[in-house]
């Protein structure tokens, strides 16, 4: 599991690198989880951050040709991840309300996606 978080974050890194240049896509990286502090008092609580259980690994803005912004988002997987349930639905939802968003396993099939966006918006 170690060796393939490792791998996904690899592939993570070498996406934005490939990603981050391109003038109409801002990219941000989603860390989901909780935090744990502790207050004064010593009573521990945890906080959680990200966009929530089962969202894109990355998501960003693809600005359109008109000038408006959509929600591009990618979800990385090794090449032999699955993608979990939470995440299904989670991207589900997120499609309903016009985001686009793409499994992928590599910085090409990033770029191939965000090809896709472009046309497809």
């Amino acid at each position: 599991m170690i060796h393939q978080r490792r791998l996904e974050t690899t592939i993570q890194r070498e996406i934005e690198i490939r990603l981050g240049a391109e003038r109409d896509l801002l990219l941000l990286r989603n860390s989901v989880g909780e935090a744990r502090h502790v207050a004064e008092s010593g009573r521990s609580y945890f906080v959680p951050y990200g966009l929530g259980v089962g969202s894109p690994d990355l998501v960003g803005i693809l600005r359109l040709t008109s000038g408006v912004g959509r929600w591009f988002c990618l979800e990385i997987k090794t090449m032999g991840g699955r993608v979990e349930p939470e995440q299904t639905k989670c991207h589900n939802v997120w499609r309903t309300f016009g985001a686009y968003i793409e499994v992928v396993r590599s910085a090409k099939e990033a770029y191939e996606a965000l090809e896709r966006a472009r046309v497809e918006s």
